[in-house]
């Protein structure tokens, strides 16, 4: 069976040259992967640990909301940032030569932008609005959170078809697919970097409009100021993320790309994801748990959408 443009230039490009040494953004970028995992770890066992308070009834039920409704979707959240960052190594030098022999060293490059931008980011960006929306009412869960997982449907397919139309089918020009570089480093194919233009492009908007209406029903500042944070550390990184990548889609002579550019764009990614389940997960069982029950309790999300569904009866 005849392969497709994408896997056709993998395999050549691993033919002409041997696997990469690692240098230091790669070392860098590892590094910033474990911490990130080992965040979405920590939220996850936080979610799973404290569902027993959840159940009991009074007050921390409420503000704490670890109940089955917000549970699944805080969780979805702490499992795709997980794996936005576990799939950043898929690029790393010392990965492919563990796993892969060559010539198909190069192939790794090709799973990077399926797994990290055609799954990951788009449900990790699904279960951020979501969790936003219900908290002002404007989703319901848990049947919303069955939605998160198919958010990313459109750009896998995409993906998807890429590497797996033959050429014949899809003869479509060779740059616009390379995955590496003339050293066998990791690149970012063109295609990949027009579908994260338009996730980016979709995502941004709905993320900073749900943002500024849960600042508009904040019950106090500490809650505004959460929001504003989320949509500053979430929002803003998208554009530098796709700056930074479409950077290694576009270099020129000699066709060498930058790991300090693809360094950037993984940092900007990460600052949003621990930004995320700080905000969205941590800090509201940290209020809940840590602030005594006369004070005002202000900062979970969840008890913002109570608060809206209840102005609106």
């Amino acid at each position: 069976m005849q392969a497709s443009v994408a896997v056709s230039e993998a395999l050549e490009a691993g033919k002409l040259s041997a696997a990469p040494r690692d240098g230091a953004a790669d070392f860098a970028v590892a590094w910033l992967a474990v911490v990130v995992v080992s965040l979405a770890v920590a939220a996850t066992c936080v979610v799973v640990s404290f569902d027993a308070h959840a159940r009991q009834p009074g007050r921390l039920r409420r503000m704490l909301d670890l109940g089955p409704s917000v549970r699944g979707a805080r969780l979805l959240l702490a499992i795709f940032a997980g794996l936005l960052a576990a799939a950043e190594v898929l690029r790393l030098p010392f990965f492919s030569r563990a796993v892969v022999s060559p010539p198909r060293h190069v192939v790794p490059c090709l799973a990077y932008p399926l797994v990290a931008h055609g799954v990951a980011e788009p449900c990790f960006l699904a279960a951020v609005l979501l969790l936003l929306r219900a908290s002002t009412g404007g989703a319901r869960l848990p049947a919303a959170a069955l939605a998160v997982p198919f958010a990313c449907l459109p750009f896998l397919s995409a993906h998807v078809a890429v590497l797996v139309l033959p050429a014949a089918v899809a003869p479509y020009p060779g740059q616009l697919a390379h995955a590496a570089d003339v050293d066998a480093r990791c690149a970012y194919p063109a295609y990949a970097a027009a579908l994260l233009v338009a996730l980016a492009a979709l995502y941004a908007p709905l993320l900073l409009s749900a943002c500024w209406t849960v600042a508009a029903v904040a019950i106090n500042r500490r809650m505004r100021a959460r929001a504003y944070a989320l949509a500053a550390l979430v929002v803003v990184p998208l554009p530098v993320q796709v700056v930074a990548l479409a950077l290694s889609s576009v270099w020129e002579t000699p066709r060498r790309t930058s790991p300090v550019a693809a360094f950037l764009g993984f940092l900007a990614v990460g600052i949003a994801a621990a930004a995320a389940l700080t905000i969205l997960v941590l800090l509201p069982v940290y209020d809940a748990l840590f602030l005594g029950d006369d004070e005002q309790l202000p900062v979970a999300v969840a008890a913002a959408g109570e608060e809206a569904r209840e102005l609106d009866r």
